[in-house]
């Protein structure tokens, strides 16, 4: 028998060193990103229009 989905727990370990976490907050125009990013102390917070090129770019300076 299957157990019931239990969001509470992770099947993988975070791997806090290497993995960024983003939030996003989505509206029709605007877009507001805040993170956690490995080896930065303050947690970035970025407004955008809402432009997924623009969201990509942008994590991915993150990432670098």
């Amino acid at each position: 028998m299957s157990q019931p989905f239990d969001a509470s727990r992770s099947l993988t370990s975070l791997e806090q060193d290497s993995t960024i976490i983003a939030v996003i907050e989505m509206s029709q125009a605007k877009w507001l990103v805040a993170a956690v990013v490995p080896g930065v102390e303050r947690q970035p917070l970025k407004g955008l229009d809402a432009d997924e090129a623009a969201l990509l770019k942008l994590q991915q300076r993150w990432r670098n």
